[in-house]
């Protein structure tokens, strides 16, 4: 063989070999750039802020609150509990012919938000200037919370079917965005990590005391917790 005919061979593989990693680079993005565009940057999840409000309704004369009453209020301390930002505030009326039986009123709610965990340094107060023909002005509980609002799905413009650069599709990962918001509990989450609670010092305190006593310190097992497969078919 020739050094005519080595040269021609090299060539032919190196034909080959461009055709070969051109035929591969058909399989993936087209350009860096696209490889960054994932559905969280082309399809974000906005995350911005909404009230909460319960109106807790206020009649003279009336003999603690109205078990209706009591209901909303036990489920509103609930989403509190779950998703609120920052104090949950009690709106009172001023100027208003109920305006003593609100103030009663108003122990009540506080009691009964205490019982169902909304302690009192969750708690803030305001006035409101009410109508003084109202005779029925209500105490208005409410708190923020974050609402998660997604972008809109249904971008078809793009021929899924024609796509000599293989990029991705508009509508690519917008359905998987629009059902993390809806499914997510707390939309705060989406924002950043949570802080971390507070350490349990009776755990600490009984594994400090085995250690002293050269016990072990790992929590004892029990049959369930083996992890061995049944015996019922055996």
């Amino acid at each position: 063989m020739n050094a005519m005919t080595r040269l021609t061979g090299m060539n032919a593989l190196r034909a080959l070999a461009l055709a070969a990693s051109a035929g591969l680079a058909g399989c993936g993005f087209n350009g860096a750039e696209n490889a960054e565009f994932g559905a969280h940057y082309t399809h974000p999840i906005t995350v911005e802020t909404g009230v909460s409000t319960l109106k807790v309704g206020v009649v003279p004369g009336q003999p603690g609150l109205a078990p209706s009453d009591r209901a909303a209020i036990e489920s509103f301390a609930a989403a509190y509990r779950q998703r609120g930002q920052g104090a949950l505030t009690i709106s009172t009326p001023t100027g208003a012919p109920n305006s003593g039986a609100a103030t009663v009123a108003l122990s009540d709610v506080r009691d009964l938000l205490n019982e169902n965990g909304v302690v009192a340094s969750d708690l803030a107060y305001t006035p409101y200037r009410a109508s003084g023909a109202d005779a029925s002005a209500p105490l208005i509980l409410s708190f923020k919370h974050y609402v998660a609002r997604p972008t809109a799905c249904g971008n078809w413009t793009q021929d899924a079917a024609f796509d000599p650069s293989n990029g991705l599709m508009p509508n690519h990962g917008c359905a998987t965005q629009n059902n993390l918001a809806a499914m997510v509990a707390n939309p705060a989450d989406l924002l950043g990590p949570r802080p971390m609670g507070p350490a349990d010092p009776g755990r600490r305190n009984t594994v400090l005391e085995k250690y002293r006593a050269g016990e072990p310190t790992a929590t004892t097992r029990g049959a369930q917790d083996s992890g061995a497969i049944s015996e019922v078919s055996q």
